[in-house]
C-alpha cells in the first residue's frame, strides 16, 4: 500500500470519527443533517451533495431535505418517487452506487440538472439504512480535483450513511415524542379548561403570555419549553375540585375559597407522580406556586420574592391577567387597558416588579 493511499485512508478515518462525534452532539434534525453533509463533502472532496429523505408518512417520495454546492437552492421543492432516478433507485433497493458517467446510466434523472443548470458528471449514492428500513440516501457529486470517486470514497460514505441513518432515526423519534408530548399537554389542559365553559382556552392563553415574557427575558430554548409545559398544566389540580365549587356562578365564600386553593397542591401531587421525576420538577413547581405573591402573602406556602420559582412568578402575571379579562357568570371581564393598569398597580406587591414591567412592555407591542 502506497503512502498516498495510507494517508487518504487515515484522513477518511479521521473524517468518520469527526462526523460521528458531531452527530452525537445534537438531536436537532436540521442541525444534524447540515453538519453531516458538510463533513461528508469535505471528506471526499465533492463539488456538491444532497441528503434525500422519505416523507416519513406515505413513504412514496424522497425529497432533497438539504443540498450544498452550486445551484443547490434550485432543488428546493423538488421530489422523486421512490424508485425514480439514481437517488430513488438507491432508496428503493438499499444498494450503493458509484457512477463515473451519469449520462451512460439509464437510471439517472436529468430533470434536476435541467431545472437548476447544474452539470452532474459523476456521483456516489449510498442508502441511509436504519434498523427497520431505508429512509433515503446520501448523494455526493463531482470530485473537485477532476478525478473519479473510488472504492475508498464509497467505503467511507457507506460508513457515514450508517451513522447518519441512525442519527436521523433518533432525531425523528425525539421530534415525534416532543410533538406527541406537547399535543398531550394541550389536550389535557383543554380537558381541564372544558369543565368550566368560562375558562375554555385559559391554559393555552396563559402559556402564550408566559412564553411572551420568557422570550423577552431571553430565556434559552430549553427553559422556554419547560415554561410552556408548566403553563399548560398550571391548573391541573382543578381536576380534584368538586363541580359545585369550581363551577359556582357566584363568588366563593371563605370555606369554598379554602378548598379552591388546594388545587395548587393537588396539581403538584399529580405531576410529582410522573417518572422520571426530575423531568417534571419545574412543571410541578409551577402548578404549586403560581398563586404565590411577591410580598409573601400568597398561597400555599407564603413564599416571597426569589423564593418563588421564576416560572411561577411569570405565570402568576399571565394567569391573573387572563382571569381579569375573561367573563365570569357573576361579572364581565375587564377591558385590557384596565387589566394592564391593575398589573402595574400590583407590581412589587402581588407581582415581581421586573416581570410586571416586561409584561406591560410586551403587551404594548400587541
Amino acid at each position: 500500500m502506497s503512502d498516498k493511499v495510507k494517508k487518504k485512508r487515515w484522513y477518511h478515518l479521521e473524517a468518520l470519527w469527526e462526523i460521528t462525534r458531531i452527530l452525537h452532539t445534537s438531536l436537532d434534525l436540521e442541525e444534524v443533517l447540515d453538519m453531516a453533509l458538510t463533513e461528508a463533502m469535505k471528506a471526499v472532496h465533492a463539488e456538491a451533495g444532497t441528503l434525500w429523505l422519505n416523507d416519513n408518512q406515505t413513504n412514496e417520495f424522497i425529497q432533497p431535505v438539504l443540498a450544498r454546492g452550486p445551484k443547490a437552492d434550485g432543488l428546493k421543492g423538488l421530489k422523486l418517487k421512490i424508485g425514480e432516478g439514481m437517488a430513488g433507485w438507491v432508496t428503493a433497493n438499499g444498494q450503493s452506487q458509484m457512477v463515473s458517467d451519469v449520462l451512460k446510466d439509464s437510471r439517472w434523472s436529468q430533470r434536476f440538472d435541467q431545472s437548476t443548470g447544474f452539470i452532474t458528471r459523476s456521483l456516489l449514492c449510498v442508502p441511509l439504512i436504519t434498523q427497520t428500513s431505508c429512509i433515503g440516501c446520501l448523494q455526493l457529486v463531482n470530485k473537485l480535483d477532476g478525478q473519479l470517486f473510488d472504492e475508498d470514497d464509497l467505503s467511507l460514505c457507506e460508513a457515514l450513511a450508517g451513522v447518519i441513518g441512525m442519527a436521523v432515526e433518533n432525531s425523528r423519534l425525539y421530534t415525534d415524542l416532543k410533538t406527541m408530548f406537547k399535543s398531550f399537554l394541550v389536550a389535557l389542559a383543554s380537558a381541564i379548561d372544558a369543565r368550566d365553559p368560562y375558562t375554555r382556552g385559559h391554559s393555552e392563553r396563559v402559556s402564550q403570555y408566559s412564553l411572551m415574557m420568557g422570550k423577552a427575558l431571553g430565556l434559552p430554548e430549553q427553559d422556554l419549553e419547560l415554561l410552556e409545559r408548566a403553563a399548560f398544566l398550571h391548573d391541573i389540580g382543578k381536576i380534584g375540585i368538586r363541580d359545585h365549587i369550581l363551577l359556582k356562578e357566584s363568588p366563593l365564600d371563605n370555606e369554598e375559597f379554602i378548598i379552591m386553593k388546594t388545587h395548587t397542591t393537588i396539581g403538584q401531587n399529580i405531576l410529582q407522580q410522573i417518572e422520571p421525576n426530575y423531568l417534571v420538577q419545574e412543571i410541578s413547581q409551577g402548578a404549586a406556586c403560581h398563586h404565590e405573591r411577591y410580598d409573601g402573602k400568597g398561597y400555599p406556602q407564603g413564599l416571597q420574592r426569589e423564593e418563588i420559582p421564576l416560572a411561577a412568578r411569570i405565570m402568576a402575571i399571565a394567569d391573573t391577567f387572563d382571569a381579569m379579562v375573561t367573563d365570569r357568570p357573576y361579572r364581565k371581564g375587564l377591558p385590557v387597558k384596565l387589566a394592564l393598569q391593575e398589573i402595574k398597580r400590583c407590581a412589587g406587591s402581588q407581582f415581581d416588579p421586573q416581570l410586571a414591567e416586561i409584561f406591560l412592555t410586551e403587551m404594548k407591542k400587541e
